[in-house]
């Protein structure tokens, strides 16, 4: 089924370094899940969203029933998982890049991530600053969206100041909520759902991805019409999302020949990618399924 909901969290956002993954206590405890759900197919929900913390992008899952009963903890027990799917994946809505997202768990992840971004920002102006200070300088720091452009291009339309977050209420946000539940006293109608209410729309990744790709191929000599050539041949091949997090990765590495290491990223990273349960790769997963699919990575 095509969804036109563009993905809640950017594909660079990672968040396997955070082992804690905030809990609304009150939103949970009033919630409609609660209320309604089954205790097992809550219980699934709960793992769920433990497991998309440590996806990548972070708070999202794969559209894959064998891999979803896995982090459910039930192992191939597919039968079990669909008597409770609709407990276990209450909330969750399908996006344009074929992942499953929560968007109270993508407002955590959104949180978490902004916090993580902002903090090596302020690490690169601090050894700037120490630098500076060393050498007799005076190097000027980055500012945010300058260190944001050059770091995360993927998070440029999530992060930036001024754009709203790419997180849609649940549908029926009239009612106490799906999943983790709703703020109490939120006056949010069901139109802010459906992407009304003034929300900025999420900018394209496939212009993302040409935009920062030809910025960071022409510093190395490529020229504009290769690199669109590059960028095009890789976006049919892996993804415009996949190729912008390999983007991100060389700019980070300083790396010295872009377009080879970006080859060698998406080659090795992302085509056959094995899959992740709770954080970790699962080869035999990935071999019993194909491994084909890179929506499931």
């Amino acid at each position: 089924m095509t969804s036109d909901i563009a993905p809640l969290t950017p594909p660079d956002a990672d968040l396997q370094d955070f082992p804690f993954m905030p809990l609304h206590v009150a939103r949970l405890r009033d919630s409609d899940l609660a209320a309604e759900g089954h205790p097992e197919g809550c219980w699934y929900a709960v793992l769920l969203w433990a497991a998309s913390w440590h996806q990548e992008p972070a708070g999202s899952l794969p559209d894959n029933e064998a891999v979803l009963a896995r982090l459910c903890g039930l192992g191939r027990d597919l039968r079990t998982f669909r008597k409770r799917r609709a407990d276990a994946l209450r909330g969750f809505v399908r996006c344009t890049d074929g992942r499953l997202y929560h968007p109270v768990v993508a407002e955590a992840v959104m949180s978490a991530w902004r916090g993580k971004v902002e903090q090596r920002h302020r690490a690169e102006c601090a050894r700037i600053k120490k630098a500076n200070q060393r050498n007799s300088t005076d190097l000027p720091s980055p500012s945010f969206d300058q260190f944001l452009s050059d770091n995360f291009p993927a998070s440029v339309p999530y992060l930036s100041p001024g754009t709203a977050p790419n997180v849609p209420r649940d549908e029926g946000s009239k009612r106490k909520g799906e999943g983790e539940g709703e703020r109490k006293g939120d006056s949010s109608s069901d139109a802010d759902a459906s992407g009304g209410g003034g929300a900025a729309p999420a900018a394209d990744p496939v212009k993302v991805m040409f935009d920062s790709g030809i910025k960071l191929l022409g510093e190395a000599g490529v020229a504009e019409g290769s690199a669109r050539t590059m960028l095009g041949r890789w976006k049919s091949t892996y993804g415009p999302e996949a190729v912008i997090v390999a983007l991100g990765k060389a700019q980070r590495e300083g790396a010295m020949d872009p377009k080879a290491y970006i080859e060698g990223c998406l080659r090795n990273g992302q085509r056959n990618r094995p899959f992740r349960t709770e954080g970790y790769r699962d080869p035999l997963l990935a071999r019993q399924l194909g491994g084909g699919d890179p929506g499931m990575g």
